[in-house]
């Protein structure tokens, strides 16, 4: 309750911008006096597992706005069978010193013990109930997929704008990710932390994706074939996050020349760049550049939904 508070003391402020004492008098108002459209607002800011299994059993004006295909547009994975507390990921491909750096490099050790069908029936009742209006699916970094989520959520989400990974993906998941994307044209941002089939996958959203703008990849290194498919098929991009990612020299070259309108960069891992005029000058048409030892420069959180 305290979150959807929360949420609703935002929205009052900033998206409806409303002074904070109209939201004063509503806390001393019944709750089923909220208009629709409000929860409807609020309900499609919280996660998906509140969304089915806490937000309809409160009351039955709460249960049915839950039926108003708005509510299932941002799935928001909060929780992990893997954690026995969870927390929230942070805000859709937000680049942040603490974001994902838990989760974006763990080995994939023992995860097959966690698979269970939780995730499945969660996905499929939410997209269900979307109507094919989910625009969002952001998946716990500890997630564990099944073979054949990402093909089912493809052929049944036309209007997929966004899809943050978990941070392990089986072999065959992978792949199945490189094959999926084509039914995804509407993409524009991709969150993925694995190079099996990612050679592939660009290319799919190089010929199928034409709104494509954002690629975070979470690796440990970044070889130079990706950095060359990056640069040779999405000239467009306008933000790459590698932040966790260590890149050779020749190959941040490749990429600054092949993206020519790139507005943000991370390569925090990258050192060198004080004293490399080429490198410089290749990414003075930047907005935003992170690289190791620019944190004086940009210091705040970059938003990049």
């Amino acid at each position: 309750m305290n979150f959807l508070m929360l949420l609703m003391h935002d929205i009052a402020e900033n998206y409806w911008r409303l002074p904070a004492f109209f939201f004063s008098k509503m806390e001393q108002r019944d709750w089923n006096e909220l208009p629709i459209h409000c929860l409807v607002e609020i309900f499609g800011r919280v996660g998906v597992e509140s969304l089915v299994d806490t937000i309809p059993l409160v009351c039955k004006y709460w249960y049915d706005a839950t039926f108003y295909p708005q509510c299932w547009e941002q799935l928001i994975f909060t929780k992990s069978r893997c954690l026995q507390s969870s927390k929230p990921p942070k805000p859709i491909l937000e680049i942040d010193e603490d974001s994902w750096s838990d989760f974006c490099l763990m080995k994939p050790l023992d995860y097959t013990k966690y698979a269970d069908d939780s995730v499945d029936k969660f996905l499929q009742f939410a997209i269900k109930r979307s109507h094919g209006l989910v625009t969002t699916i952001v998946f716990h970094p500890e997630s564990v997929l099944k073979a054949g989520q990402i093909a089912w959520i493809a052929q049944r989400c036309p209007s997929l704008k966004q899809l943050v990974l978990p941070s392990y993906l089986s072999y065959v998941i992978n792949f199945e990710v490189s094959n999926s994307i084509c039914n995804c044209k509407k993409l524009e941002a991709l969150q993925i932390a694995s190079l099996i089939g990612l050679k592939k996958t660009i290319a799919n959203i190089s010929k199928h994706c034409h709104n494509f703008n954002h690629l975070s990849i979470y690796v440990p290194w970044l070889d130079a074939d990706v950095a060359l498919a990056i640069a040779s098929q999405l000239p467009h991009i306008k933000t790459l996050d590698l932040k966790y990612s260590a890149i050779e020299r020749d190959d941040l070259i490749v990429i600054l020349k092949g993206c020519q309108e790139l507005e943000q960069l991370d390569v925090s891992k990258f050192k060198g760049v004080a004293g490399d005029h080429e490198i410089q000058e290749l990414a003075s048409r930047i907005r935003v550049f992170k690289h190791e030892g620019s944190r004086a420069l940009y210091s705040s959180i970059i938003q990049l939904s």
